[in-house]
């Protein structure tokens, strides 16, 4: 099982996002106030707090919540997740994965302190159930069949 450690929402592009106490996942929509809620199959932003905590050994400085543009960070996900894994939330919301990191013709402008893990372990999900999400919420995943 893993956990959620944040959930963050940014209300415009190319800023960092802030944490918050919860999330509002909208099926088909992704997270309510988010600058990338409508973006289809790519509406939520994902990075492992394990590839964070891996980047902020190897630059020797914090990566807090948000700053990557991620809208969750969850704790103990497995190092790659499929295209289709479900990542199931006790409220009932549903995430889908679509896509790991950004096609290579694809630009990423955005960067915190020149830093930037999307574009490579980051993971894009798809909202098929929604509900609210907290910090703490426990996390099971299942991959496709």
């Amino acid at each position: 099982m893993a956990t959620l450690v944040a959930v963050c929402v940014g209300s415009v592009k190319q800023e960092p996002k802030e944490p918050r106490e919860e999330g509002i996942l909208d099926r088909g929509w992704g997270l309510l106030g988010d600058a990338h809620a409508g973006m289809g199959r790519r509406s939520v932003s994902l990075l492992r707090r394990e590839d964070v905590a891996k980047r902020e050994e190897e630059v020797g400085f914090a990566l807090p919540p948000g700053c990557l543009a991620e809208n969750l960070v969850i704790d103990g996900l497995p190092e790659i997740l499929p295209e289709g894994t479900l990542l199931r939330f006790p409220s009932g919301v549903v995430l889908q994965v679509t896509e790991r990191g950004k096609r290579p013709e694809e630009p990423h402008s955005y960067s915190y302190r020149g830093e930037c893990l999307l574009p490579t372990v980051g993971y894009f999900l798809t909202v098929l159930e929604g509900g609210t999400v907290r910090p703490g919420d426990e996390v099971a995943w299942a991959f496709p069949r």
